[in-house]
């Protein structure tokens, strides 16, 4: 795919060609040979009945598995020095070769001319006047060359509260989101301002979206890297006031690529970006990755995190609108983030700022078009829409009203529905109006474009981040927000006890298993108490200053295009909103998906087999399959639930319920995931206290005399006391008729029996 003229942004100015001396660094990009089986590798690591499953690539295997042979490597090399150029060396993934050129010579060779353009904010960018033209003899071999364009760079979401906003807004009497938390706590500086104007410190938002739950299991991300993609710098002293004001030392490296991204503290999104990772999970390892903004700068950033392979998570705010994307930065994107999938790493991508008209900010022909956001509109990336947190409710950002923004989504014009989203039983996803008609998609299965976004978060900057920027807090907002806290939900999930339990090795949140899980357990979702994602029903995103009022994509039950599948839940809630390890959130849901043991539950034994009437014994349960999580697993016994502590996956206890006579089944359920089924190995036998009815005899003085007590309820006999005494060679014969030996005694004294069912009134026996 190479890239024809771009659309000029309105009022740009013509200024005549490229210097021919200027040096151009161009990306010559490679194809991946057999892209099918790319596809059926990713979707087989998310497939339990897979021989793939879970089998992630390692660092530098992705090369030799899908990239191009060595043979067409060499070929491309060849021809490219063949016609003059000198290649670097090929990227270990062997997608990409880089090449330093005159422009003059770029043009000769690639067939085309290069025209400098002032655009309307004054800066001077260059385009290519034709698609480029890539030598015949490598063409099979080549899927495009960055480079040729640098009209339209790639802008951050983030989003300040306007003056005017800022009079209109008051902060909610009721605050929805409430601090509950074991993790990190503020400063007196941050959190008086978050109390101030009704944004919100980062415990307040792991409270609101039932992260601070995982805090009390120890979970605090430790172990998990995530990457921060930046095409800006940050300074370390805004980072260290941050980590100051809440106690944190999370360890923070930096990157740079082709150069770097300059000096200075930036606009703030890589100082917000870095913040909110740290805020809400404190104890992951943030690399942050910062190169230039251009073409080559935006592959090699993401290439250079794809190919270290060491993060769990990645999370970019950065982003173009996707009908302004040249269209062979579009198709190397995705190989990056198929690379990325392959090897198991979960990609966070904000959705924009400008609703479902995302090209409003570039000001080029297609401003007020519906549109969505590149990367976050990639097949293999996470879109990340936002939201505002009212006092009793969370609805789809839009601040139209005050030309603020609005949360990004709608449909892709480049990217065909992937396999993973194609979920008919989520309400609302696939809906006619949305089908493609134009043969891009053509098969019944895929016969939809990509829809974005795939989740939200708070957006809004009127109940905004706070954060510690250029020597100074304040409050910011945007899907910049919303991006790097779904990465943080990832790392946490990755870092849980559940996935630990589970052995769900690099869970996080991969869109593949979040479709299945919001799919398959629509009943925690979509019902009145709702676990895992909170379904966003109000508001839309028609970001009315750009002229579109169409109101495609208004919020509704299930899926929508305003807000996606919803925010995370990241934790279960029982009744009254209480946290939960039994009901289960976001992070239990999505490691069970990619669970490689503790599937199922199995009962082999229950010790002791009998009880009373009454309950309050306590039983220990084997068996396996338990999770060893405090408060995750529950016991049936009969048709009443009760808790049930499990120390291991093979031995929990229980304290038995009252419960009529008779025989019952225990079983034990696993997150209300998992529940054994019934079988004899569980029973458990409720039986009454034991009645004694006759002693025969009921007198006698000779030593070890034998006596023959009749009555009911003689199972699991435990005891015969003749007063304090006990009796000896207790024989059960039946459970109505015993023998025993009496003790020797004196007087008159009173033998009871005690059982399974309790202990028997008292009948008298004389010495």
């Amino acid at each position: 795919m190479t890239d024809g003229p771009a659309p000029l942004p309105r009022g740009s100015v013509e200024l005549g060609a490229v210097a021919p001396s200027s040096s151009l660094r161009l990306e010559v990009i490679l194809n991946i040979p057999h892209p099918a089986a790319l596809t059926a590798f990713i979707a087989g690591l998310s497939d339990r009945q897979s021989p793939l499953f879970d089998h992630f690539l390692r660092r530098g295997q992705f090369g030799a598995r899908f990239g191009p042979a060595l043979s067409a490597v060499a070929a491309v090399r060849a021809a490219l020095q063949q016609e003059g150029l000198t290649p670097g060396p090929v990227t270990s993934d062997r997608l990409a070769i880089p090449v330093t050129v005159p422009a003059a010579t770029a043009e000769r060779v690639f067939a085309t001319n290069l025209v400098r353009y002032r655009l309307p904010g004054g800066r001077v960018a260059y385009a290519n006047a034709s698609a480029p033209e890539i030598p015949a003899a490598v063409a099979p071999y080549v899927s495009g060359v960055l480079g040729f364009n640098d009209l339209y760079q790639a802008h951050s979401m983030l989003v300040r509260l306007s003056p005017r906003s800022a009079r209109q807004h008051q902060a909610p009497a009721s605050r929805a989101a409430q601090p509950h938390t074991s993790g990190p706590t503020p400063c007196t500086a941050a959190s008086a301002l978050s109390t101030s104007d009704g944004s919100f410190t980062a415990d307040e938002l792991a409270a609101h979206y039932g992260m601070s739950p995982l805090y009390s299991l120890g979970d605090l991300g430790l172990g998990v890297r995530v990457a921060l993609f930046e095409l800006e710098p940050n300074t370390t002293s805004d980072i260290a006031a941050f980590e100051a004001c809440y106690g944190l030392t999370t360890p923070v490296t930096y990157t740079t690529v082709d150069g770097g991204a300059g000096t200075g503290a930036g606009s703030g999104e890589a100082a917000l970006d870095i913040e909110d990772v740290m805020g809400l999970a404190p104890d992951v390892a943030i690399d942050v990755y910062q190169g230039p903004n251009s073409e080559q700068g935006i592959y090699d950033t993401y290439h250079a995190i794809v190919s270290a392979d060491e993060d769990q998570a990645i999370s970019t705010s950065w982003g173009d609108c996707e009908l302004n994307s040249p269209p062979a930065l579009l198709q190397e994107e995705q190989a990056l983030f198929e690379e990325a999938a392959a090897q198991g790493q979960s990609v966070f991508a904000a959705a924009g700022d400008s609703g479902s008209t995302d090209c409003l900010p570039d000001g080029g022909p297609y401003a007020s078009d519906l549109s969505v956001d590149d990367p976050s509109s990639q097949p293999y990336v996470t879109g990340v829409g936002g939201t505002s947190i009212g006092a009793t409710s969370e609805s789809v950002w839009n601040d139209s009203s005050t030309s603020d923004g609005a949360g990004g989504g709608g449909v892709s014009a480049a990217w065909c529905m992937p396999s993973y989203q194609y979920q008919p039983a989520i309400p609302g996803l696939i809906n006619s109006d949305y089908s493609t008609t134009n043969g891009l998609c053509p098969s019944a299965q895929d016969g939809y474009l990509r829809q974005v976004p795939d989740v939200s978060a708070d957006a809004d900057p009127a109940t905004g981040y706070v954060w510690f920027w250029d020597g100074a807090w304040g409050v910011v907002g945007g899907t910049s927000v919303a991006a790097p806290l779904w990465a943080a939900v990832a790392a946490l999930i990755d870092d849980s006890p559940f996935c630990a339990d589970y052995g769900s090795g690099d869970a996080g949140v991969r869109p593949e298993g979040l479709y299945d899980v919001a799919s398959a357990e629509q009943s925690y979702i979509y019902s009145s108490s709702p676990q895992a994602l909170h379904d966003i029903t109000s508001g839309n995103n028609d970001y009315t200053p750009s002229g579109y009022t169409g109101g495609l994509f208004p919020a509704t039950a299930g899926y929508n295009m305003a807000a996606g599948l919803g925010t995370p839940l990241v934790s279960g809630f029982g009744a009254g909103g209480t946290a939960s390890t039994y009901y289960p959130g976001l992070a239990a849901l999505m490691c069970h998906a990619y669970a490689t043991k503790l599937t199922s539950t199995k009962v082999t034994g229950v010790s002791p087999q009998e009880g009373p009437l009454g309950g309050s014994r306590t039983i220990t349960v084997t068996g396996s399959g338990f999770l060893p999580i405090a408060g995750a697993d529950m016991a049936e016994v009969g048709s009443t639930w009760v808790a049930a502590t499990c120390p291991s996956s093979a031995k929990c206890t229980l304290v038995t319920p009252t419960h009529s006579a008779g025989t019952v089944n225990i079983r034990i359920s696993a997150e209300d995931l998992s529940t054994n089924p019934a079988v004899d190995a569980d029973h458990y036998r409720y039986v009454a206290a034991p009645a004694i009815t006759s002693l025969s005899p009921d007198h006698g003085a000779t030593p070890g005399i034998k006596v023959t007590i009749r009555g009911r309820n003689f199972i699991g006999v435990q005891s015969v006391h003749f007063g304090r005494k006990l009796a000896s060679h207790v024989k059960v014969l039946s459970s109505t008729e015993m023998s025993v030996t009496a003790p020797s005694g004196s007087g008159t004294v009173r033998v009871t029996v005690t059982a399974a069912g309790g202990t028997s009134a008292s009948r008298r026996y004389t010495y």
